[in-house]
């Protein structure tokens, strides 16, 4: 019989408002731990997005296209299919 896995953890517990407001916050010239604690993001979350280490927000590798790159493809697979 073959087991179902089942993903521990929450998830994200926050919102991305709540993820924007408090980077705005922070180059605000306030701390990123009070930040933190305001709107319950993880201290290390902000401090790696704040300077600029990670460029997306999320779980896995950023994507290879931009979006704008991604809809000319399809556009131009759907021309070419037809």
């Amino acid at each position: 019989m073959a087991r179902t896995y089942v993903k521990k953890g929450q998830g994200s517990r926050y919102s991305n408002e709540d993820f924007q407001n408090a980077l705005v916050e922070i180059s605000k010239r306030n701390n990123i731990r009070a930040a933190a604690r305001k709107y319950n993001i993880p201290y290390a979350t902000l401090q790696i997005h704040y300077s600029s280490q990670a460029d997306h927000r999320g779980a896995g590798r950023p994507t290879h296209f931009t979006d704008l790159e991604e809809k000319f493809l399809v556009g131009a697979v759907t021309v070419l299919q037809e």
